[in-house]
């Protein structure tokens, strides 16, 4: 009979006959086979004997591994114990009884555990030294190819261990919580596992376990669980067929009450701004478990951070870069205005009074030293004031680089159908400055755009700041050489007749 042919239980057990043999070969030839044909069948109805046999292949080749104490497993044996881990993976998609006999049966689930401790907490041989001697660089050369297939064997056997384990967990809350004390305790080495596709590929098995309240609540309460978020968020700067499974357990992990207030303190500057960028994701889209109200909590803390860090970006105007570089508040001025700008969590930010007034202040404070000369504040009217690309990438890696349009933007979605905020900023003397903002400005792409809108909103059923932009006096056509620069030129507009809008905002006004 064809191996095609051949029912699992059959090919099952050759196999454990093929191993207890010798022939690793053929053993491995028959788990592949059982593996893809466990895609085809009705889970449901697969014997139980095939798990015990496939599971017992995994026993014994394992059980050598340990016997063997420091020495490296033949390349057969870990085929073996990959395609055999892969069968039980396959087992137990949409099959929780499957799910359940594993992992409720010691003799099932412990030679799975023990290959995964075995995989992830023994020193990986197929690693090549650092530094290795002069002397072994020609045998080195000689065995590369040995070496790479032997590395190639590693990256199989941890991407069967962690897939095999998350399948075991998947939609399936008596499993997970089975499964995770023995996971709780291998997380920290399978996430910084020196292939990075297996180490996001296991976020899989932890972002399922964290759908249980209790789990989620166990591992944010633990001291490795600030240490489980900065190696999450290491793994989430690579890019691999497996991301998703970091981004999704990432954004379980920042939904949990108080995690990220407790653990935001004693992360590096790059990894908050990578926070901001999962939150910012979660926050704005409704699927998501940060969305509302559950992200309150998270973005009241982030919005109140940025508010008592707000001056540091002042201190950047001249000796940037320096230790307060401001990255992280350059960020949260982006996701501040982002959130803003969602219908979900506008209404919630447009109560914060002192926002809008930290906004207001904090431009009004850019905006002046800026007039004191050249720094990084002071606008720039011509693309050509940035002499080359390096001028450019610098100004651009600046944290003020565009900061000033988005707290215009974050005013406007402030003030927006809002009375009481729009008469707040008039009476910062807000209006004014937003115009003397609108022109062209290298160092803040889009922000006339940003200024435009944000004067409509300030306007829109507002009759007293209609009242002032009507009192004021033009004086002229501003020069602009960075509209020249463009193919454009400023125009006298506002004239009678004429809509007082975007032509006249490129004009210089004073009070009455």
């Amino acid at each position: 009979m064809s191996e095609g042919q051949q029912q699992p239980l059959d090919l099952s057990e050759d196999a454990a006959t093929l191993q207890h043999n010798g022939d690793l070969s053929q053993c491995v030839t028959k788990l592949r086979a059982l593996q893809r044909h466990l895609m085809d069948i009705d889970r449901w109805q697969l014997s139980g004997s095939v798990l015990w046999n496939v599971c017992g292949v995994i026993r014994v080749e394992e059980g050598k591994w340990r016997d063997e104490g420091a020495g490296q497993p033949p390349l057969s044996s870990l085929e073996v114990v990959s395609a055999a881990l892969c069968c039980v993976r396959n087992a137990m998609p949409n099959c929780a009884r499957n799910q359940q006999l594993v992992a409720e049966t010691e003799d099932l689930l412990n030679p799975i555990i023990s290959c995964i401790q075995w995989t992830f907490k023994t020193p990986d041989p197929a690693q090549p030294p650092e530094d290795p001697p002069e002397d072994s660089v020609r045998e080195a050369e000689s065995g590369d190819v040995e070496e790479d297939e032997r590395r190639k064997a590693y990256s199989t056997l941890g991407i069967s261990c962690v897939t095999c384990l998350g399948n075991l967990v998947a939609a399936n809350p008596k499993t997970r919580r089975i499964v995770w004390p023995h996971f709780k305790s291998l997380l920290e080495d399978v996430l910084v596992f020196w292939d990075k596709e297996v180490a996001q590929a296991s976020t899989m098995i932890l972002h399922n376990c964290l759908l249980e309240a209790e789990v989620k609540e166990d591992l944010c309460k633990c001291p490795a669980g600030k240490e489980v978020l900065t190696q999450l968020l290491t793994l989430y700067e690579a890019e691999t067929k497996y991301s998703c499974f970091v981004l999704l357990a990432l954004e379980v992990l920042l939904a949990a009450e108080g995690f990220l207030q407790d653990a935001w303190g004693g992360l590096p500057e790059g990894q908050q701004c990578l926070c901001l960028e999962v939150v910012e994701a979660g926050l704005t889209h409704t699927s998501k478990p940060l969305s509302s109200p559950q992200g309150t909590p998270i973005l009241k803390f982030l919005v109140g951070f940025f508010k008592t860090q707000a001056d540091r970006i002042l201190r950047t105007h001249a000796d940037w870069p320096g230790p307060d570089s401001a990255q992280v508040l350059a960020k949260l001025v982006n996701f501040t205005c982002a959130v803003a700008a969602s219908d979900t969590w506008r209404h919630t930010l447009q109560q914060d009074r002192s926002l809008l007034v930290t906004s207001v202040a904090l431009l009004q404070c850019m905006h002046e030293i800026g007039k004191m000369g050249s720094n990084a504040f002071t606008p720039l009217d011509r693309f050509t004031d940035l002499d080359d690309e390096a001028q450019m990438s610098q100004a651009e890696q600046h944290p003020a680089f565009g900061f000033k349009c988005d707290l215009i933007r974050l005013i406007a979605s402030l003030v927006h159908l809002n009375s009481p905020n729009q008469d707040l900023v008039r009476e910062m003397d807000g209006l004014l400055l937003i115009l003397e903002s609108s022109k062209f400005d290298a160092r803040n792409p889009l922000i006339k755009e940003a200024s435009i809108f944000a004067l409509r909103n300030l306007l829109e059923g507002n009759l007293e700041n209609q009242r002032c932009i009507g009192e004021l006096r033009m004086e002229g056509v501003a020069e602009n050489p960075g509209l020249a620069e463009l193919g454009m030129q400023a125009v006298q507009g506002g004239g009678e007749g004429e809509d007082c809008t975007a032509a006249s905002f490129t004009q210089r006004f004073t009070p009455s």
